[in-house]
């Protein structure tokens, strides 16, 4: 089989898995809201964390085929202590349950804000760390974040010192080989997700050096290039003209084929004022949002007949003259964020959510168009994703 094709195989898993994980991890959440014993808020826990990782693995496969593209790097302002600390958040729940102990630093070189693609560095990091951390069964790891002033910008550095633990030859060689040849039996080691991180952190002109022995333990480092705060220029952020007053009952369309995915969305808006109509398709979508009758549309992607930015196009051609306003587009697909926000921009999406979606985000997004007025909206709204 072609490459081609096996890449295209892992991308549609990856579509796949990311309907599923949305669906299981969106009804374990609404089980944690019910009553339950500790042991059995302890099973639904361990759940969730199986489902996350398998998604993981997923986004490490996709990474490592390059199907996931190196390009198009999204420059934003970022704090990387914050990026630090939401590394050390992930990682800690990790070294808890392996007994690990572990200690976290940041050193006085770190300026206070940079620029660069924070997105991609946040998942090099955390894989790095989750990968390290769940290869050692016990002892100290030491985190460090370090940096070093370059002409335009900084080399930050993130650090993994294990003094007592020595890390698999097998998974040193994924972080220090360009082309690690996986087989079966690494399944479940670590390795694919530590590939990832290396080839992620390559993409952004960093590097990775990796070494470990008897004597000194495991020391593991990645130094990703970032800029000044000053070199990037930041646009002044659109004021959004929302009347002050409280939310309104909203008419929802939501363009979803899965129903898994549709039953999701109607349990975790049961108690709500809202109505909530379906399309099946994207077709179905341009003819019910023609009408005129909603405020707001959620749009699936991937659908039969027509998908999600096809249906966009059309229903923004079909609002051209007319005496109203534009109706909110959101997309919510388990298509990658990033192809979303470049595909949803050129067919006027107004926001965007990725799957898996949690609750708390899906009415973050719906509380926006919530407020009187919200229609007049001059910017799209992309929701933070987990």
């Amino acid at each position: 089989m072609k490459i081609e094709n096996v890449k295209g195989i892992v991308e549609v898993l990856d579509g796949d898995a990311r309907n599923a994980m949305h669906s299981i991890l969106g009804f374990l959440e609404l089980l944690s809201e019910g009553a339950l014993n500790p042991e059995q808020r302890e099973y639904l826990e361990a759940c969730r964390a199986v489902a996350d990782r398998h998604r993981r693995d997923i986004e490490d496969a996709l990474l490592v085929l390059g199907v996931i593209s190196d390009e198009n790097q999204v420059i934003t302002h970022f704090v990387p202590a914050e990026l630090f600390a939401r590394v050390r958040d992930v990682t800690s729940v990790i070294g808890k349950s392996k007994g690990c102990k572990l200690s976290w630093e940041i050193d006085g070189s770190v300026p206070p804000i940079v620029a660069a693609d924070v997105d991609r560095i946040g998942y090099t990091l955390t894989r790095l760390a989750e990968g390290v951390v769940r290869a050692i069964a016990a002892g100290e790891v030491h985190f460090v974040l370090r940096a070093m002033p370059l002409p335009d910008g900084y080399n930050l550095t993130f650090e993994i010192l294990a003094p007592a633990r020595e890390l698999l030859p097998v998974l040193m060689r994924s972080l220090q080989q360009d082309e690690f040849e996986f087989e079966a039996s690494l399944s479940g080691s670590g390795a694919l997700g530590l590939a990832a991180a290396r080839k992620l952190a390559m993409a952004l002109a960093g590097r990775v050096d990796a070494s470990a022995d008897a004597s000194a333990g495991t020391r593991i480092a990645i130094t990703i290039p970032v800029r000044a705060a000053a070199a990037v220029v930041v646009p002044p952020k659109p004021v959004e003209r929302l009347s002050p007053g409280t939310q309104r009952p909203l008419r929802i369309l939501v363009a979803e084929d899965s129903d898994d995915s549709f039953r999701l969305f109607t349990a975790y808006l049961q108690g709500q004022p809202h109505t909530v109509t379906r399309a099946a398709n994207g077709a179905e979508a341009i003819e019910l949002a023609s009408t005129g009758s909603f405020d707001l549309l959620f749009m699936d992607i991937r659908m039969p007949v027509m998908d999600g930015y096809a249906a966009t196009r059309r229903i923004r051609e079909l609002e051209t003259g007319k005496d109203r306003a534009r109706l909110p587009i959101v997309v919510l697909s388990a298509e990658d964020l990033r192809a979303q926000r470049r595909q949803g921009a050129l067919v006027g999406c107004s926001g965007h959510l990725s799957k898996p979606l949690r609750k708390h985000e899906l009415f973050e997004a719906i509380r926006v168009y919530s407020m009187h007025d919200s229609s007049i909206l001059e910017s799209p709204i992309s929701v933070p994703t987990h």
